[in-house]
């Protein structure tokens, strides 16, 4: 469809530590490019700009052993250009991605989040908890802030439960999710209805083959 080319970078480094834990770091660079028109020969139909670029790029740093992860993680999407990828897609490969929010169709943006995990394979359960901070473009720079989302502090708890013997792929989700507002509205509930100042709660149940 001519839109645009996406080459991801990537290196992964792991240390083994004493009793069985380790220490793991990861760097990430993201470039993507217009191709010819960018989908439409009209620039106010196309996705991508003509000549356009974007340019992300992140880091994380983190610990494990066979029970808890803790890591930090960084990603900064640079003010060359928003970066685009279709939400049918799937979730952006970003360190700082936390489930029910995404940070595509932003650029200029500093994104810092800290996870935590915890497992009890015994019992095949698992918590999770991540605390995030977005900094984003102005709401009104509709050039780098596509859907007008200030910025925004989130926190995530996520717990899952795997069942065993003839119930074994099933599992039970429970997600919970909320969001502050970090940055200025200008007083219009368009900014923040359905993206800040919330939390959503979600039960899940998934079966994995």
């Amino acid at each position: 469809m001519n839109l645009f080319n996406t080459a991801l970078l990537q290196a992964d480094v792991q240390l083994p530590l004493k009793n069985k834990s380790a220490f793991y770091a990861s760097a990430q660079l993201i470039r993507q490019d217009a191709v010819n028109n960018g989908g439409n020969a009209d620039p106010a139909k196309t996705y991508f700009e003509k000549g356009g670029r974007s340019m992300t790029f992140g880091a994380r740093f983190g610990w494990k052993n066979e029970r808890w992860d803790a890591s930090i993680n960084y990603n900064r999407i640079t003010a060359t250009g928003r970066y685009l990828m279709p939400r049918e897609w799937g979730r952006e490969p970003f360190f700082t991605f936390m489930p029910r929010e995404r940070n595509e169709g932003l650029g200029d943006v500093h994104a810092i989040v800290g996870r935590i995990g915890y497992r009890i394979p015994s019992i095949r359960f698992k918590a999770d908890l991540a605390a995030g901070y977005y900094k984003l473009p102005d709401v009104k720079n509709y050039r780098l802030n596509k859907y007008g989302l200030p910025s925004y502090a989130q926190i995530n708890l996520d717990l899952r439960y795997q069942f065993a013997g003839f119930m074994k792929g099933l599992e039970v989700q429970v997600l919970i999710a909320g969001k502050s507002k970090e940055g200025e509205t200008y007083s219009n509930k368009k900014y923040e209805f359905n993206k800040v100042n919330m939390v959503l709660y979600n039960l899940a149940i998934n079966y994995h083959f």
